[in-house]
C-alpha cells in the first residue's frame, strides 16, 4: 500500500475513533505515573511510553485539526441568509440547533499557527523544539545507564545547543520573543466532539473559510473596525475581522530586548556548560564528579544562569500585550523553579523540606500514598536534569505546603 494511502486509512481509522484513542492515551498516561519504582529500569520504561505518547498525540493533534472545520469555532450567525448552504464539509446534522461550537481559539494558538503556516522554517523549526522537549529525558536516562555520566553530559550538551541554535531560528523568523512551546496546543478534547464535527475531507479550512467570509460585510479599513465598541463579541467573529496573529506579539525593536531574548534563550546551555566545567575543575569530588547531585553543590552554575535571567527581565519590553505578559510569566515561573529546584538551594533547603512534609504525609492514613508517590520520584529529581515534569508537580504542590509549614520542620 502506497504511503500516502495508508495515511489516508490511518486517518479515518483515527476519526471514526477518536473516543477510543483518547481514552487509551490517558490511560497509559496514567501508567507512567504508577511504573517509577516498580521493577528495574521501571523510570526508563515509564518515560519512554510518555514520550512515545506525546509523539503520537502531536501527531494525532496535526490530522484531527485538518478535519475539524474552522467555522464550529463560531456561534450560528444572527443574520445568515437562508439561501446561503451550509458548507459542503460540514454534517447538514450540525447546523441543527444542538450543533457543536468549539472555543475560540486562544492568542497563543492563532499566532503560532499563523507562522506555522507561513514559514516553513519556522514550522521544522518549532517541530523540531517540541519533539526534542518529548524525548530529552528519555534520552539522558538512556546515556546515562548505557553510557556513564560522561556520555549522558555530551548528549545533554548538543540537546542544549541545538535547542538554543532553534530558537535563536525563530528569533530571527519572527523577529519577536520565542514562546514556549512554538507550536499550536491542543485546547479542547477531540473526544468530546461528536462525528458530524469531522469533515470527511483533510483539509476543509479553504472553502469553509471563503463560505463564512461571504456571509460578513466587507471593509475597506486598514485594521479591523469591530475591535473597540463590540471588543465583547470580537472572539466571535472569523480571523479575518480579528487583528492580524503579529500584532499579538509586539516585534523586538530595541537592542535591550534583542539581548534580553538571547540572554534567557542562553541560559539554559550556560547552565549545563558550568556544570560540566565544574566537573573538571582540580578541587573536583573524586566520588563521581560528573553526577548531578555532586555537581549541584557547586556555586557557580546555580547563579551565573540566574544573574542572566534576572539580567534579561531587567530588559524587557515595557510594551503590553496579553500574549507577551504570558510569556513574561511562564519565564518567571522557570526562573523560580530554577531558583528554588536545582543547585544548592534544592539541596541544602528545597529537598529537606519536601521530604519533611513527605515523611509527615506517610503517617496520615490514605494521604500517605501521595506521600509514597512524590518519594518515589525524588531519586529522578536527584539524577536527572530533564525532570521538569516532576519539578512542575512538585513546585504546585509541594513548595506552597512547605513554604506554610516551613516554621515546624
Amino acid at each position: 500500500m502506497p504511503p500516502s494511502n495508508l495515511r489516508k486509512t490511518y486517518e479515518k481509522l483515527l476519526v471514526d475513533n477518536v473516543s477510543t484513542v483518547s481514552s487509551i492515551e490517558s490511560s497509559l498516561r496514567t501508567l507512567t505515573w504508577l511504573l517509577p519504582g516498580r521493577f528495574e529500569d521501571a523510570e526508563v520504561a515509564s518515560e519512554g511510553l510518555y514520550a512515545l505518547l506525546s509523539l503520537v498525540t502531536s501527531y494525532h493533534d496535526t490530522l484531527l485539526q485538518r478535519r475539524i472545520d474552522p467555522s464550529l469555532s463560531l456561534p450560528p450567525h444572527p443574520f445568515q441568509p437562508e439561501s446561503t448552504p451550509p458548507s459542503e464539509h460540514v454534517n447538514p446534522e450540525s447546523t441543527s440547533g444542538d450543533s457543536t461550537i468549539l472555543p475560540t481559539p486562544s492568542e497563543h494558538a492563532r499566532y503560532t499557527r499563523y507562522w506555522t503556516k507561513k514559514s516553513g522554517i519556522y514550522r521544522r523549526a518549532s517541530r523540531a523544539l517540541t519533539t526534542i522537549s518529548y524525548v530529552e529525558l528519555l534520552v539522558e536516562m538512556v546515556a546515562k545507564k548505557k553510557g556513564g555520566d560522561k556520555i549522558r553530559w555530551r548528549l545533554v550538551v548538543w540537546m542544549e545547543s541545538l535547542k538554543t541554535i532553534l530558537r535563536l531560528i525563530i528569533l530571527i523568523i519572527t523577529k519577536r520573543p520565542v514562546l514556549s512551546p512554538a507550536t499550536p496546543q491542543r485546547e479542547y478534547d477531540p473526544s468530546s466532539l461528536p462525528q458530524s464535527a469531522f469533515s470527511s475531507s483533510s483539509s476543509p479550512s479553504s472553502s469553509t473559510s471563503s463560505s463564512i467570509q461571504n456571509t460578513f460585510p466587507s471593509y475597506d479599513y486598514p485594521s479591523p473596525p469591530l475591535r473597540t465598541h463590540l471588543y465583547p463579541l470580537s472572539s466571535a467573529l472569523p480571523e479575518t475581522y480579528l487583528p492580524h496573529p503579529t500584532t499579538l506579539l509586539p516585534e523586538l525593536d530595541s537592542t535591550s530586548e534583542v539581548i534580553s531574548e538571547v540572554l534567557s534563550i542562553s541560559s539554559t546551555l550556560v547552565h549545563v556548560i558550568l556544570l560540566l566545567r565544574s566537573a573538571k575543575k582540580p578541587h573536583a569530588s573524586v566520588y563521581r564528579p560528573f553526577s548531578l547531585p555532586t555537581l549541584s553543590r557547586n556555586l557557580s552554575p546555580f547563579l551565573i544562569p540566574i544573574i542572566l535571567q534576572l539580567l534579561s527581565r531587567s530588559l524587557r519590553s515595557s510594551r503590553s500585550s496579553i500574549l507577551l505578559a504570558d510569556h513574561y510569566a511562564q519565564q518567571d515561573r522557570q526562573l523560580a523553579k530554577r531558583f528554588f529546584l536545582s543547585g544548592p538551594m534544592w539541596v541544602g533547603w528545597t529537598r529537606p523540606k519536601i521530604l519533611g512534609v513527605v515523611r509527615t504525609l506517610e503517617r496520615i492514613p490514605v494521604v500517605g500514598l501521595v506521600g509514597e508517590f512524590v518519594e518515589a520520584y525524588l531519586p529522578l529529581v536527584d539524577d536527572y536534569l530533564y525532570c521538569k515534569f516532576i519539578h512542575r508537580l512538585l513546585f504546585l504542590t509541594i513548595i506552597p505546603s512547605c513554604v506554610r509549614l516551613g516554621g515546624a520542620l
